[in-house]
Formats: C-alpha cells, structure tokens, sequence
C-alpha cells in the first residue's frame, strides 16, 4: 500500500510539473478607472498579474483564483497612462502586454462589397447550354488515424485526450479524438523530418513546434507523447515560448 501511495504522489507531482499553455488572450477591457485583463489556458492553474507604468518595473501584482478562464481587474487606474503587464500563474510567465488607459480602440475601416452587374441575356443563355461540371471523386485517402500508431502510444495523458480534442479539435477538423491525436502525431513527424521549428525546455523536459503559415503549435513530452495541439490567437505566441531552437538530431527521442 505504502508503494502505491508513493508513486500515485509521484505520478501526480510529474503531472503538476508540466507547463501550461496559454490558448488565448491576454486581452483588455478598459473602464474609465480601471481594466479587466483577461487570458484562457489549456488546463486549470493559478491566476497572477504583475503590472506597473514601466516595462522594467512591474511592482503591482494582483492573484485570483484556480482555474482555466483568468480575469483580473485592475482598479484605479489613471486615464491617459500607458501600463504595462505580464500573466500567468505563481510558477510560469506566460504572456505579456501594454496598453494606454483611455486609447480609442483599432479598427479597420471596412470596405462594403461590389454590387455583382446582372447578367446579359447571352451569359443566361450559355449559363443554360453549359454542361455540368463533373462530380469530384470520392476521398478515398485513409483517415490521419490509420496512418499513425495507436493513440495511447502517441498521447501522453489519456485521460485529457477527450478534452484537448473538444477544445481545439475543431482548429484542424478532426474528426474524432483519436484523429486529432494522429494529427499531433503527424505534426510532429513534419518536425522531425526538418520542416518546422522546434524549442526545447530543459526546465519542463517539453518540447514545442510550431508552423508559422498555419499557426498550429503543439507540445510534447521528453518520450515524444503528445501534451497539447491547438491554434493560439496570438501572433507572437511562439516567440514568446521558453526553450532553445534546436534540430531534430538533437531531439531526446527518436
């Protein structure tokens, strides 16, 4: 009994140890005294803000609770004042931002669409004679999953599978979890074989890709098993990762 104990506690602490990733934000929402600062991460942590009006003095710091979804506000505020800000939770940075109290919001003037000229009686008339365009032909390329290993080889936590894949399952139309497991998979085969970047943390043993035309970015533990795959909203996300970029002969697995 001592035994299992023992390792349940030690399963769990190298569950808590991983990194967390953040799936979207910070973003802002400004009052006239104040702001809510608001970010999503891919698993429930601790909430930390530490903000000040210099980017090299951060000395306010503000927490909240537990959780995936973070908002924390910033009260008293003074209007016309730029702060500068970083989040995350008591053990791991996890993004950073500025923003002037007061700023009108960007936007981008939009251009309304061209009015489509009505056809001449002619263009209906070849319109009518035109043969129809012939059916595509049916796909009959194997699903991602049958050309990956099965999946509890290729994910690293089974049991969070299921709510990685209702999350950010949709972000490359898989179809079921274990389709978007092979799709990670996959991913990191392209890695493997010289085609994206990759970092690795010595901090967390994580190794992390990412696809600057797509911006699909995925996570993988020391054996090469799959933590988490996802399209973050931010463009400098993976700038903003830990690690040094390494090639593949320098990957820990094979």
């Amino acid at each position: 009994m001592t035994r299992f104990v023992l390792t349940a506690l030690v399963w769990i602490t190298a569950q808590a140890a991983q990194a967390v990733e953040l799936v979207s934000g910070p973003t802002v929402a400004q009052s006239a005294t104040g702001a809510v600062v608001s970010w999503r991460t891919d698993v429930a942590c601790g909430t930390r803000l530490s903000y000040g009006t210099s980017l090299t003095k951060l000395d306010q710091k503000l927490e909240g609770p537990v959780g995936a979804e973070h908002n924390v506000t910033l009260p008293g505020l003074t209007k016309g004042t730029t702060y500068y800000y970083e989040v995350g939770s008591a053990r791991q940075k996890l993004g950073e931002g500025n923003f002037t109290l007061g700023a009108p919001a960007k936007t981008s003037a939009e251009t309304p669409p061209k009015a489509t000229p009505p056809k001449s009686m002619l263009e209906k008339v070849m319109d009518a004679i035109k043969p129809d365009a012939p059916k595509p032909k049916p796909d009959t390329t194997a699903p991602t999953a049958a050309r990956a290993p099965p999946t509890r080889q290729t994910w690293g936590r089974i049991d969070s599978l299921q709510d990685h894949f209702d999350r950010h399952g949709a972000d490359f139309q898989s179809k079921s979890p274990d389709d978007y497991a092979a799709q990670a998979w996959l991913f990191l085969q392209r890695a493997k074989a010289g085609g994206l970047p990759m970092k690795w943390d010595d901090s967390d043993q994580s190794l992390r890709v990412y696809d600057p035309k797509t911006r699909a970015f995925a996570a993988y533990n020391r054996d090469g098993t799959t933590k988490t795959y996802f399209r973050p909203n931010s463009p400098t996300y993976w700038d903003r990762q830990p690690g040094k970029l390494i090639q593949p002969a320098q990957l820990p697995f094979k």
